[in-house]
């Protein structure tokens, strides 16, 4: 019995000290309101949309990398010293940035189709 409540403490906090930082790919688009670019043309709506499209790679990988160090260090924490992995921060502050750019595509997309331009 006293075995039992021992593993399922361990359990409990091996998984409650698990890290929250997301790959890119599961990072979901901010909402951003198209309304923000209804002023521009499509020649802008498109010179926006590939400049922010520029910074959307450097975003994802930054998020990866991100999550790829916070799983390391959660592996060391756990091997070497268990509170550490309590102290993992996660990659909240990228997958934001991120959430933001694509929201900003999303905006610029609808924009783009409510100006009726040439939209691939």
């Amino acid at each position: 019995m006293k075995k039992n409540i021992t593993v399922a403490l361990i359990l409990l906090l091996l998984g409650s000290a698990c890290s929250t930082a997301k790959k890119a790919s599961e990072v979901r688009a901010a909402y951003v309101p198209a309304s923000q670019y209804e002023n521009l043309n499509c020649d802008q709506l498109f010179a926006a949309a590939e400049e922010i499209r520029s910074r959307t790679t450097a975003l994802e990988i930054a998020v990866d990398d991100s999550r790829r160090q916070d799983k390391i260090k959660e592996q060391v924490a756990w091997w070497l010293f268990a509170p550490a992995a309590f102290m993992i921060e996660g990659n909240a502050e990228e997958q934001t940035d991120l959430a933001l750019a694509k929201g900003q595509l999303d905006a610029i997309r609808s924009q783009a189709i409510r100006s009726k331009c040439n939209v691939n």
